[in-house]
């Protein structure tokens, strides 16, 4: 739960400190308005506390986490003016590896109604002026968005006939449009179980949410029913999702990272280290996020949900990768959580978070802050340049060898030269943020030495977006068992997202061939499964 920004005045704060005071005097329950205030106050106060442990959050980090700024990192906002010093520049149509909406997915077309003419003719004298006649024109047309329940009940009776004299039963054959969402006698068609696990794991709508909206549009279901339907998604999902896994494996480029999560029922274990081969005891459980680029391939998406980092997943994929296959390319951040044990790797390092440690230094660093944001804009600009004139990895490697590396370098001996003149200490968190640039130069760098190499890992931070929200929602999972289900959903959903596919039919079509899938899941991926399914296809 996010604590609301929430801005008292020393007289409302006394205010308020009255009527807790009278109510605890008086034995009485707060107003929900006064229970909000109190829950919002004391979210702030755990993050201001947190904050405050960490010996890297300043200032302009803790005003961020309790609300009281902008938590915007565009230079306009930092430095408080237009466009900085640069310079206004064009703003330019990204392209759908830079953009934060996935590529669009093809619409689906609408059902045409046609309405004919009931009184008048081709050929009839015409009704306004009485002279002329009526011929053929282009019909008038307009689309009209109508709304309808998430889900409807509908009641298949089947006639039946028994013979008298040996009992059996002769039953109506149900249409191919029944059998095609459901076997015989199954409550739940595939496309309401696909419809359910969107709405959980891409919109983040909690099962316990989606029961009462049902019942509300007047058809009940239980949240335990929700959760059931989405199980048996998964197991249907799940040759696919073991594929997928196979296919990263020997992917060219990772993005990774992992955000924090719960699961109830997971205890604290004993876990080697990667690194040292010690047994630590493992308590903090991570939704990691990875995008595994093919090469000549839709990338491919998947989560976990555990007790282990980004690192750790990309470990156990990279377990599977083909050998002789090249050493593959690394984006992430620079946590040694996020380190590979085994395989070598090349790294590139995100410098959305080296300019992130500059960013948080504008109130108390705002030369400095703004000398090295000025700079790291350049880098950005030359990497919009070379996707707008669509250059290929080569051209964008020379691109940014020529243009971008002495940004780099510059940005590295300007933090040097204000050091080595006193204009703030080595320990200070001007000092840190230069260290950090200094420590981690050839991964921050690796754009301009490295051919296809990105320039951040904002791709992947917009990918966790989809387990963050479950979780904002949800708040945890109950078991080790639902949170492998929602990783299996999601990573599909994301994929096809990815893709350009819609979810919907895809999910839809894998439980219809549910056995083919399991016997060739390689042709039931989102972007083979049309192939073997064009009846599907022209269905949805």
């Amino acid at each position: 739960m996010a604590a609301s920004a929430t801005t008292l005045t020393e007289a409302q704060v006394e205010a308020l400190t009255t009527r807790v005071q009278h109510a605890l005097d008086h034995d009485l329950a707060l107003p929900p308005e006064d229970v909000r205030l109190l829950l919002d106050a004391l979210m702030t106060l755990a993050k201001l506390q947190a904050g405050i442990k960490s010996r890297r959050v300043g200032l302009h980090k803790l005003r961020k986490l309790a609300g009281l700024v902008d938590a915007s990192e565009k230079l306009s906002s930092l430095l408080g003016t237009a466009t900085g010093k640069s310079g206004s520049r064009k703003a330019s149509s990204r392209s759908p590896a830079t953009s934060a909406e996935p590529p669009a997915v093809e619409a689906v077309p609408p059902t045409v109604e046609h309405h004919a003419l009931e009184d008048v003719s081709k050929g009839d004298d015409c009704p306004e002026c009485e002279t002329g006649k009526l011929y053929k024109y282009d019909p008038a047309s307009f689309v009209r968005i109508e709304s309808q329940p998430p889900f409807n009940a509908v009641q298949h009776v089947a006639e039946r006939l028994r013979c008298n004299a040996c009992g059996v039963f002769i039953t109506a054959t149900l249409p191919d449009s029944v059998l095609q969402d459901g076997g015989r006698g199954q409550k739940y068609g595939y496309g309401a179980r696909a419809l359910m696990a969107m709405n959980k794991y891409f919109a983040g709508h909690p099962f316990y949410r989606q029961g009462t909206l049902n019942q509300l549009l007047g058809v009940p279901m239980t949240a335990s029913t929700i959760f059931d339907q989405c199980e048996h998604l998964a197991n249907d999902l799940k040759p696919v999702h073991d594929t997928l896994l196979k296919l990263a494996a020997d992917a060219w480029l990772y993005h990774i990272d992992d955000t924090g999560n719960r699961i109830l029922d997971q205890k604290p274990v004993m876990k080697r280290s990667r690194h040292d081969g010690r047994e630590r005891l493992r308590s903090g459980i991570h939704t990691s996020g990875m995008i595994a680029e093919q090469g000549d391939g839709p990338p491919l998406v998947l989560y976990q949900t555990s007790l282990s980092h980004a690192g750790e997943l990309l470990d156990d994929v990279l377990r599977l990768r083909s050998d002789g296959s090249p050493p593959p390319l690394v984006m992430s951040d620079a946590l040694s959580s996020n380190h590979v044990s085994r395989t070598p790797l090349r790294i590139a390092l995100c410098n959305a978070h080296g300019r992130r440690n500059f960013a948080d230094l504008v109130v108390h660093f705002p030369e400095e802050a703004e000398a090295v944001l000025t700079r790291y804009q350049l880098i950005w600009q030359h990497d919009t340049e070379a996707t707008e004139q669509q250059m290929t990895a080569a051209q964008r490697l020379a691109h940014h060898r020529k243009h971008s590396l002495p940004v780099m370098e510059d940005i590295r001996r300007y933090g040097a030269d204000r050091l080595a003149a006193n204009a703030a200490e080595a320990n200070s968190s001007f000092g840190q943020a230069v260290n950090y640039f200094n420590k981690h130069f050839d991964g921050l760098s690796a754009f301009c030495r490295q051919e296809g190499a990105p320039l951040d890992n904002n791709r992947m931070e917009r990918g966790l977006k989809l387990p963050i929200r479950n979780r904002k929602n949800a708040m945890f999972f109950k078991s080790a068992a639902g949170a492998a289900i929602a990783d299996v959903i999601t990573s599909v959903i994301a994929t096809c997202a990815a893709a350009g596919i819609n979810p919907l039919t895809y999910l839809r079509s894998v439980q219809r061939h549910a056995s083919e899938a399991r016997q060739s899941p390689q042709s039931w991926l989102p972007w083979t499964y049309q192939s073997h399914s064009s009846q599907d296809v022209k269905a949805a």
